[in-house]
């Protein structure tokens, strides 16, 4: 299922948290022997479970395509992909940065056509969409997919006012130029930082047709792994969060 692979050089940020028992180091080095311009940042948020040794550990086998950060302490996922982005982003060498989930709830294999995207045209962002299409393998949990439906219909509708489908699918990517307008400074929202790159996008580019610039694509692989996500008590806090965020930005 790999694509031929482009001539960007692509920065990965993998947000990890107590992930020891959980994360397949045995993928991501098979991607990155298959991969020479895709490089990993691999960004510690105050784990205790020994998660920063195996990734220590594993970043000395591939010195060249693989940076290890480290949170003092827990931080959220939010301020934890913004290090790693902004860590990537200094470096100056890379054309695309995204990131992804250290669960690969969406398959390393979806990278390469995810970025492919990018050539050829003026798109600044390309990001995952967790739709179920006939061909695809999509499996996502009942009462998830419903409450999801829910919430990005509110978040499309009322807040951003645009026709995204899926705003919460950890996987997206960023041509370099858009980096710093959206990653420089902290999310207001723990939770909802995904929501508040779109809100930044829409504030940096309001005189521009956000068609234009972005695009969703259809994941052909995703899958809802168990423990890895918000609570579905927690969904009672959405409200109180999107209003906190429509406030801010006043889009």
């Amino acid at each position: 299922m790999e694509e031929k692979e482009n001539t960007f050089q692509i920065g990965i940020v993998v947000p990890c948290y107590n992930e020891a028992k959980r994360i397949h180091l045995d993928d991501f080095a098979q991607h990155i022997q298959s991969h020479s311009n895709h490089f990993f940042c691999f960004v510690n948020d105050g784990s205790n479970d020994g998660t920063l040794a195996l990734l220590d550990q594993f970043s000395k086998q591939f010195p060249n395509q693989v940076y290890v950060l480290d949170n003092d302490k827990n931080l959220g996922k939010a301020e934890t992909v913004r290090n790693g982005v902004n860590h990537l982003f200094s470096l100056n060498k890379f054309d695309i940065i995204g990131f992804l989930d250290a669960d690969l709830a969406t398959p390393l294999f979806e990278i390469e056509p995810t970025v492919k995207i990018f050539e050829n045209n003026n798109k600044l962002i390309v990001f995952g969409s967790r739709i179920k299409h006939l061909g695809g393998n999509v499996e996502r949990r009942f009462i998830r997919y419903l409450l999801g439906r829910i919430f990005a219909t509110v978040v499309s509708n009322w807040l951003l006012k645009t026709p995204v489908y899926d705003t919460q699918c950890g996987f997206k990517f960023f041509k370099n130029t858009i980096i710093e307008a959206i990653f420089a400074k902290e999310f207001k929202s723990k939770w909802f930082f995904d929501i508040e790159l779109f809100c930044r996008t829409l504030q940096t580019y309001k005189n521009t047709d956000i068609n234009e610039i972005t695009q969703e694509r259809f994941l052909t692989t995703w899958r809802d792994v168990k423990g890895s996500k918000i609570k579905l008590s927690d969904y009672f806090k959405v409200p109180f969060e999107l209003i906190k965020l429509k406030k801010h930005y006043k889009i």
